[in-house]
């Protein structure tokens, strides 16, 4: 989720447009992202749709590559969710789905456009996203919670993966897990027996 924060920060509250076309989304007059389609939620039967699936919109060929290459990954990894056209949104919804693909796939983040009745994602490739500043402390905290409150997950496991994603070194300690981010500030987080986080730098988390 740090990628599409990384986005957020750039694009901003500027307008949109999809250029099918040319393959880009456009942010204002400046700002032209390359893009692949990825699939789309429907709000009315609640299930993600895989793009290469998607039998009544134009989408070019070479825009659902992407999509191609994550259902032959799921196919190899076993992930049946990856492999079939449709998912029920309560078993992987679009934000899952993206969140696993932008990593699968090395996109540098993922963009949610939201449209009467559902929301088509896509992955964004563009280097120059990876310049914008990581997480810092109070962030990772933030978006972390937001996750672990949305998904059922192993919670120790989701900041060590961060972690070491961001090649960082954490010094872990049975149920403790402490590291310096790339900003220099620590984190130092504890918890329970179910790996729940239980305290995030001398605050105790509530549920």
């Amino acid at each position: 989720m740090e990628k599409e924060a990384k986005l957020a920060r750039i694009i901003g509250e500027q307008m949109h447009q999809l250029d099918l076309d040319a393959g880009v989304i456009r942010f204002g007059r400046d700002l032209a992202l390359p893009f692949q389609v990825l699939g789309t939620e429907s709000f009315n039967t609640l299930t993600w749709l895989w793009a290469w699936a998607e039998e009544q919109t134009e989408i070019p060929e070479n825009l659902i590559q992407t999509s191609l290459q994550l259902r032959d990954w799921g196919a190899h990894e076993g992930i049946r969710e990856f492999t079939i056209p449709s998912v029920d949104i309560d078993k992987a919804d679009g934000n899952a789905i993206a969140l696993v693909g932008t990593q699968i796939t090395r996109a540098n983040s993922f963009f949610r456009d939201s449209y009467e009745g559902g929301a088509v994602y896509l992955l964004i490739f563009d280097n120059s996203i990876e310049h914008e500043p990581s997480f810092d402390r109070a962030s990772l905290f933030s978006t972390l919670t937001d996750l672990l409150f949305r998904y059922e997950l192993n919670q120790k496991n989701v900041l060590l993966s961060y972690l070491q994603l961001k090649t960082l070194s954490p010094d872990v300690k049975g149920t403790l897990v402490s590291c310096e981010l790339e900003n220099g500030e620590r984190v130092n987080a504890e918890f329970d027996d179910a790996d729940k986080l239980k305290v995030w730098n001398g605050k105790i988390i509530t549920y």
